[in-house]
């Protein structure tokens, strides 16, 4: 199934055009009709399941911050302003409740209560518990939009962020009772959701490599059932032209190919029968013309021995044939000749002969 370079002449110049056999545009055919069609599918789940996943992980977050924030209120946040309520009773309250809710959700980060003063975000509670623990009136310097709407109503980041704590995916809802001034905020690493986009991506990979390998036999396969049928016709054909004797082609592929190859069997069985018939008459002809071959050559020796010299007897008119013997002229000629000899008597023997009759 190899590519040939053709040399053509078109107004005297020489012109190479490619000729790539039925087999290879076949299998490239389903290849790439195999690849588009599975890539398209492929990549509408993919994105639809991409799409879903956020939008699943962002309810997700939006209702858990929605859910948490019921629990607080923003009464016991209005004491806490700086790093010295540290060691309030309410402050280690509120940690300890944070801390709590954090522990039992293995998929949150961070939770955390941040206070809108004067136009910017602040820090009233963090629950980590490293040395990066954010202290009560501790500036938040990068602001995204959905954290400022999360004071109003419930919201959540529309893609992930990073930040100078990590990369998060976040949630946030107003906590009730502080007039749009109190949200409560929930962080979910970004590892854990890149590593389920990861498990996504990796079952679409195989998908499509799995879409591929099946294209490569499937086309093959094809490829091979419709060449075979192709190359049987053209050797058929070729044995046709140079005279040999046709079998008729056994092979079904359940299509209009079937047609081709009962329309070249009808063909072919005709011209064998032709051919027999031509043999026959040639036979023949041959025969007769070997006959008339011999009957002819009979004919010039029996000329040949009419021809040269022939000892005739100077009296009785007798010819000596080439065994000696001396017989009559006109048995001699029908012998050797195709006369026949009918007897008359001339007038001038008649007058020699019967005188009294010659009158």
């Amino acid at each position: 199934m190899g590519v040939e370079l053709i040399n053509q002449q078109s107004h005297g110049e020489p012109i190479f055009a490619m000729r790539v056999p039925i087999g290879r545009k076949l299998f490239l055919s389903h290849l790439i009709a195999v690849i588009f069609v599975s890539g398209s599918i492929g990549s509408y789940f993919y994105f639809s399941a991409n799409r879903s996943l956020m939008q699943s992980l962002q309810t997700r977050l939006k209702n858990s911050a929605a859910i948490i924030s019921v629990s607080l209120s923003a009464r016991d946040l209005s004491g806490i302003d700086s790093k010295d309520d540290v060691s309030d009773p309410t402050y280690l309250s509120l940690l300890d409740t944070l801390r709590r809710m954090r522990r039992s959700n293995p998929d949150i980060a961070y939770l955390y209560v941040m206070r809108r003063v004067d136009g910017g975000v602040q820090f009233v509670v963090d629950s980590d518990e490293t040395e990066e623990q954010a202290l009560p009136g501790q500036p938040y310097e990068d602001v995204v939009p959905a954290l400022l709407e999360g004071f109003d109503i419930p919201s959540v980041d529309d893609d992930i962020y990073s930040d100078e704590w990590g990369s998060f995916l976040s949630g946030y809802a107003p906590i009730g009772g502080g007039n749009g001034d109190y949200l409560i905020g929930i962080d979910m690493r970004a590892d854990e959701v890149a590593q389920k986009f990861k498990y996504l991506r990796l079952s679409g990979l195989i998908s499509l490599v799995f879409s591929v390998v099946l294209a490569l036999v499937f086309g093959n396969l094809v490829s091979r059932r419709f060449v075979k049928g192709i190359h049987a016709l053209i050797v058929a054909c070729r044995n046709m032209a140079d005279g040999r004797h046709m079998k008729e082609l056994d092979i079904r592929t359940g299509d209009e190919f079937d047609s081709l190859i009962e329309a070249f069997n009808t063909m072919s069985g005709k011209l064998n029968h032709s051919r027999k018939e031509l043999e026959e008459s040639n036979e023949q002809l041959e025969n007769r013309v070997r006959e008339r071959t011999r009957e002819l050559q009979e004919s010039l020796d029996r000329v040949k021995q009419l021809s040269g010299l022939l000892p005739i007897c100077a009296n009785c008119k007798s010819i000596r044939d080439d065994k000696g013997y001396w017989r009559q002229v006109e048995g001699y000629l029908q012998e050797h000749s195709e006369a026949v000899f009918t007897h008359g008597i001339c007038p001038k023997c008649m007058k020699a002969l019967y005188p009294d009759q010659a009158d």
